[in-house]
């Protein structure tokens, strides 16, 4: 794969440059000092949402009613979500094994569960989206096509005027869109925002059509052979299966990105950007239950998004308190980093919808030009 990435750079501010070095500095010291091993909380969440996976997986396979295979497709979905917070997006970033290699493995294999080809994604999200956030024209992210608008730099279509309304409910078949035809589109799609995919290998082939196969075998076509369900019935409870999924990823993650607070940041042609990268990152990024360990626990440090995009190699269960670090030298120096609950940041998120929707100048939406 040969991947061609541009990379405009950030402003230099000496106040927000020093602020980060102290940030980093701490995070540091702390990172030497803490007794705290990520192993034995990663070993309680292993055996906990793989636990979770196999009671829905074998629910499935042994239901004998609607209601129990309906139920069963659900936790499945909702299971395959927590590890990929918890598990895929931590190795997609080398933070949670030694081992390149496992890592891969295991992220990899998480979104072929749930039906996703990671390798494309893992390109996008470490060279695009977490280098420039909420940019347009260098975060993926924010490229949603038609449907939903999140652009600060051009005017919404009649039909965003009411996107508070319908995309919530769209969110739902969000997977269901990824797995079968997102995923297809982007791989064989030359640019994406700030990326030029010039080819992909054979084996990348090899691994986006069969792992669609493993995937629909495991969760459609096993399902179907071995219990007395229809293919209507098998089919409903499938969609259910990406309900249950789409929603609590997608809330989870646009949360942390795209609510009221967050800001925006426009393409321009000059490449220095107007911001510092500490600031770029703070100013559109959003926490939710940041110092909160169950949050943490549930999130898998997706809560603690300030945190996690300024160190975005740290293993998650660091976060709640590299993100106090964070929040005392941001208040210190009078920067005050977006935070909701997650309801709240949830409802935020359908209130800028409705503004994005209906907003035709764009000035007045908070953001800044590259």
């Amino acid at each position: 794969m040969e991947l061609q990435i541009n990379k405009p750079r950030f402003a230099k501010n000496p106040h927000e440059d020093k602020i980060f070095r102290a940030i980093t500095a701490e995070v540091s010291l702390f990172m030497a000092n803490t007794t705290k091993s990520n192993a034995p909380i990663m070993i309680v969440k292993a055996l906990l949402y793989v636990g979770l996976f196999i009671i829905g997986y074998a629910g499935i396979i042994t239901a004998e009613t609607t209601s129990t295979l309906f139920i069963s497709y659900a936790v499945t979905g909702i299971s395959l979500v927590l590890l990929g917070l918890n598990f895929a997006h931590d190795c997609a970033h080398g933070a949670l094994l030694k081992s390149k290699t496992a890592n891969n493995a295991v992220y990899e294999s998480l979104f072929t569960l749930v039906g996703i080809n990671g390798y494309l994604w893992k390109k996008r999200h470490t060279h695009s989206h977490h280098n420039y956030p909420n940019t347009e024209g260098y975060d993926v992210d924010i490229e949603l096509g038609s449907i939903v608008h999140l652009s600060v730099a051009e005017s919404p279509k009649n039909h965003h005027s009411v996107q508070h309304i319908y995309a919530p409910l769209l969110y739902g078949i969000y997977t269901l869109y990824w797995v079968f035809y997102k995923d297809f589109v982007l791989f064989f799609k030359k640019h994406h925002a700030n990326l030029t995919f010039k080819k992909h290998s054979t084996k990348e082939y090899v691994k986006l059509f069969g792992g669609k196969l493993l995937y629909l075998t495991y969760i459609f076509i096993i399902p179907l052979l071995v219990t007395p369900f229809t293919v209507g019935q098998i089919t409903l409870a499938f969609l259910l299966f990406h309900f249950a999924a789409s929603w609590l990823l997608l809330f989870t993650f646009l949360i942390t990105h795209h609510v009221e607070n967050t800001q925006y940041f426009s393409e321009h042609e000059k490449v220095l950007t107007s911001s510092s990268w500490l600031m770029h990152q703070v100013q559109s990024s959003n926490d939710f239950h940041a110092c909160n360990t169950v949050a943490n626990f549930v999130f898998g440090g997706f809560n603690c998004h300030v945190a996690h995009h300024l160190f975005p190699n740290v293993s998650h269960v660091h976060y709640p308190e590299i993100s106090r670090i964070i929040y005392r030298h941001l208040y210190s120096n009078g920067i005050t980093p977006n935070k909701t609950t997650f309801l709240g940041g949830v409802l935020s998120h359908i209130k800028l919808l409705k503004k994005l929707g209906r907003q035709h100048n764009a000035t007045s939406i908070s953001y800044v030009k590259i």
